[in-house]
């Protein structure tokens, strides 16, 4: 019994430190990258009147106007009720990726203001927004 539960001790340790091994070289990865320049062809977006629960989509087109290739490592909101969608190949240099943002306005109600950060190589850090303001005929609120 107590052998049975060593080797699967064993077993353990040497899965975790596999695990740790990889993830340090996705980071060293990313960190080897070169910093790039990005431009937005459009930083904001207002998507004007909507009611609650309509879904609306959009694209924004970034572009790499550095000499190295970019990568986009993740893409972070600010609520659940922004979900995002791009490409993780690499954007060489004058070439264009595309960001899609999907906003839910389910439950909200008002002036809405969703951010996005495009984590990546980029020398500076680049936030998209959207605006929108929502109808919602069950919540009632004057400004």
């Amino acid at each position: 019994m107590h052998k049975l539960a060593f080797i699967f001790l064993v077993i353990a340790l040497v899965s975790c430190q596999a695990n740790k091994s990889s993830s340090n070289k996705q980071e060293q990865t990313t960190a080897e990258l070169a910093l790039t320049e990005i431009s937005v062809d459009e930083a904001v977006h207002n998507f004007g009147q909507l009611k609650a629960g309509e879904i609306v989509l959009h694209t924004f087109v970034l572009t790499n106007t550095g000499d190295s290739d970019f990568v986009i490592e993740s893409l972070e909101t600010d609520c659940g009720c922004v979900t995002t969608h791009f490409n993780k190949q690499a954007v060489k240099p004058g070439e264009s990726t595309l960001i899609e943002v999907e906003f839910n306005t389910a439950g909200l109600v008002g002036r809405e203001y969703k951010t996005i950060e495009v984590l990546g190589n980029s020398k500076e850090l680049k936030h998209l927004a959207i605006f929108a303001q929502v109808d919602n005929d069950l919540i009632d609120i004057k400004y």
